[in-house]
């Protein structure tokens, strides 16, 4: 559910046409509350390996999605604007 709010918002601020950092910031922000949930989880003798691993997996997953979805949306509001 986290990236698929994440992906809607950063295509929605793709689409308002903001700078490039808009998805890094929603990347980051799901993140933390990907780490948040996954605390309780992962909790066991090798548990901060597989914590570290799932974090760096599921932000590298993150970030490209968020990209895209944003590029997606910036088109779009470019589209609609008028900007070439």
């Amino acid at each position: 559910m986290l990236l698929v709010t994440g992906a809607a918002l950063s295509a929605f601020l793709g689409y308002r046409l903001l700078g490039w950092w808009a998805p890094t910031a929603v990347a980051a922000t799901v993140l933390v509350a990907q780490a948040v949930a996954y605390q309780g989880v992962l909790s066991g003798r090798s548990g901060l390996s597989e914590f570290a691993q799932v974090l760096v997996l599921s932000g590298l997953m993150s970030v490209v999605l968020f990209y895209a979805t944003f590029s997606i949306g910036r088109s779009l509001g470019r589209w609609r604007k008028g900007v070439r």
